[in-house]
């Protein structure tokens, strides 16, 4: 694979369309938007995930207590800082936060027009036009 190639990853709900993402050249490397499967509608997670984490007064998110665990390559236990802790309420369900993907929902920093995912050419184009749907993202 070259440094231009654009990879693709399996769709995490059907298995079998591979998941897109728009990629761009920013000088130092390639960026990326949200995967996304045009199969079944599922999109990648973004950052919205971390607005849903409880955090302590300096900002860190906070963790739930884990385990020592033992890992072959280090030859000894370390401490597993366990999964961050979600807020109640998050709009994310177990299979979501486990794949990393909405199902059958579409990122909110997708590119969008009327509700249906499109590639970045055609996102342009509706840029251009007025007619690429609006973020509602800070």
């Amino acid at each position: 694979m070259g440094a231009y190639d654009t990879p693709y990853k399996p769709c995490p709900y059907c298995g079998v369309e591979n998941c897109e993402a728009d990629w761009v050249d920013v000088g130092v490397g390639m960026q990326c938007g949200p995967y996304h499967c045009y199969e079944c509608g599922a999109s990648k997670i973004g950052p919205e995930l971390y607005d849903w984490y409880y955090t302590d007064r300096e900002g860190n998110t906070l963790y739930l207590t884990g385990k020592r665990k033992y890992y072959q390559w280090a030859k000894k236990k370390h401490k597993f800082s366990g999964s961050p802790v979600l807020k109640p309420g998050h709009p994310f369900s177990e299979k979501e936060l486990e794949t990393g993907y909405y199902q059958g929902k579409i990122s909110p920093y997708a590119n969008t027009v009327g509700g249906e995912l499109v590639d970045h050419h055609t996102a342009k184009e509706a840029y251009n036009k007025g007619l690429l749907d609006e973020k509602e993202v800070n």
